[in-house]
């Protein structure tokens, strides 16, 4: 089952953001929050894409029925 839900890893982000870029967090705050967006967004669309696939598995389980 998906874990929904998670912890802010603003913070946290800032040595990825460092590593995928070249460019310093708080040198370039408007382009880290762009980042962190990013990255928050493919977080939900894996939990919205696990979702989906789980009601799926239980809509044809309750077809069963």
């Amino acid at each position: 089952m998906v874990f929904i839900g998670s912890r802010s890893r603003y913070s946290e982000f800032k040595e990825d953001f460092l590593n995928d870029t070249g460019l310093k967090s708080e040198e370039n705050p408007g382009i880290y929050a762009q980042y962190v967006t990013a990255r928050f967004t493919d977080q939900n669309h894996k939990i919205l894409t696990e979702l989906m696939a789980e009601i799926r598995e239980m809509q044809k389980s309750i077809k069963k029925l």
